[in-house]
């Protein structure tokens, strides 16, 4: 009887302690909206096939006339030579770092916005990425969408100033 419940005991603290090992690199909070998983790391070269991101990016740096449109393709993190964007390279290591930037805006119930405007600017990102369709749009009505453009910016380029 004595070496079953030794054995159910250390089987118990051997249990505990793979659980809890698996806790160590986190921070206990969860994820939330904001965060994202660590995807697999990216491949840095573009390699062979179709692109992995095609995105149409277009800019309305006064809210309705389209000043700015860029195409990016991506491999993996590696830009495609086709790519018609200004910085393509930092584009395709954002969206293969941060898939999640374009999945939608960051709001929820527990998400309070600054009640600041930063300009008339839209900029819309359609096209597809790993497959999935994507289509996302930025603005700067209020504190929370000027921190998306922010965070968006390397695919974005710039962010028109207030008129």
């Amino acid at each position: 009887m004595r070496s079953t419940s030794s054995f159910m005991a250390t089987a118990l603290l051997v249990g505990a302690a793979l659980l809890l090992s698996g806790c160590a690199g986190s921070t206990g909070g969860g994820t939330t909206p904001f965060e994202s998983a660590t995807p697999p790391a990216p491949s840095t070269s573009p390699g062979t096939g179709p692109p992995t991101t095609d995105l149409q990016v277009s800019i309305r740096a006064d809210g309705s006339v389209e000043s700015a449109h860029y195409r990016l393709l991506c491999r993996g993190a590696g830009p495609l030579p086709e790519s018609r964007h200004p910085d393509a390279a930092r584009a395709c290591a954002l969206v293969a770092k941060e898939p999640n930037l374009l999945a939608g805006p960051r709001r929820g119930a527990n998400v309070a916005c600054t009640m600041q405007y930063g300009g008339p600017a839209v900029a819309v990102v359609s096209g597809t990425m790993d497959g999935r369709a994507v289509n996302r749009r930025f603005d700067l009505r209020d504190g929370c969408g000027i921190a998306d453009w922010h965070a968006a910016l390397a695919l974005l380029v710039d962010q028109p100033a207030l008129q």
